[in-house]
């Protein structure tokens, strides 16, 4: 499909379910452990797989999604404004009810907390802004 995005990294299935296998074969080891020097060598190696794994998914995912990614600003500061927990910083000040009105307000319009707000006169621009 032209411009998909695979989602190779954050997924790492086959990672987690390697060390989920490697602890279930250790802890049936250990269980049996007294006296068999050969289960020691399977839990130690199954331990340090596992680190392995784990540490180089860690590094990939760095690597490979983290490093050079840049924030999208403009977008986080709509996820901001649109978000409706943030009117519980209105609460002090304006009242659980008023401030309850203005999210279910900004829900039902489509609107963002600040136009809700303002909207209602619950507040002043002035009052919003800081908050």
């Amino acid at each position: 499909m032209p411009g998909k995005v695979n989602p190779t990294q954050p997924k790492r299935s086959h990672d987690r379910a390697q060390v989920m296998a490697n602890d279930v074969a250790s802890v049936l080891a250990a269980r049996r452990l007294p006296g068999d020097e050969r289960l020691q060598a399977l839990i130690i190696f199954n331990v340090t797989h596992s680190i392995t794994i784990m540490t180089d998914g860690c590094t990939n995912f760095r690597k490979f999604l983290v490093e050079g990614t840049k924030p999208n600003l403009k977008k986080i500061n709509e996820y901001v404004e649109r978000s409706l927990m943030l009117v519980t910083a209105l609460s002090p000040v304006i009242g659980y009810d008023k401030a309850s009105k203005i999210a279910h307000y900004a829900m039902d319009n489509d609107l963002t907390l600040k136009a809700a707000a303002l909207k209602l006169a619950f507040v002043t621009e002035a009052e919003f802004d800081p908050l």
